[in-house]
């Protein structure tokens, strides 16, 4: 006889997983875009440092302008709860690079909760077709 309220348990822990899923696959994209920003800048740090004539800025979105730089030996770094210091560029690309493997070990560890959590779901679930099974197979017989 298929015990109704081990099937409730399963697929209410199978719910919970899939909704941790959901949310560790909603941070691991945030982090990756993350990542992504950080490349970005590293790689606007260099170009500052090229003695170019005018330098492309982000004005956000989809909107760039054409600039030039006061001043190619500080850079405005934020460190984190909003403080922003002044850098030069060498310090504030090794701040950004030390944030990018931070975020690139985070990421590594989000990515292996995934891992485990969908084991885990493709073994539970499996098992819940079994239970529902027999459930239905009890329901006709009985």
């Amino acid at each position: 006889m298929v015990n109704e309220k081990e099937l409730q348990e399963k697929m209410l822990i199978y719910r919970t997983l899939e909704s941790r899923l959901e949310a560790l696959t909603r941070q691991r994209d945030l982090v990756s875009s993350k990542i992504v920003e950080i490349i970005s800048t590293i790689s606007s740090i260099d170009e500052i440092g090229k003695n170019q004539k005018d330098i492309l800025f982000k004005l956000g979105g989809e909107a760039f302008t054409y600039g030039n730089v006061a001043d190619k030996n500080k850079i405005l770094v934020e460190i984190g709860a909003g403080v922003i210091l002044e850098k030069s560029p060498e310090d504030g690309k090794e701040i950004l690079i030390k944030r990018k493997q931070e975020m690139e070990n985070a990421l590594k560890e989000i990515q292996n909760n995934i891992s485990q959590i969908s084991s885990a779901m493709s073994q539970l679930g499996p098992e819940i077709n079994q239970l529902i099974q027999k459930s239905q197979e009890q329901t006709l017989a009985g």
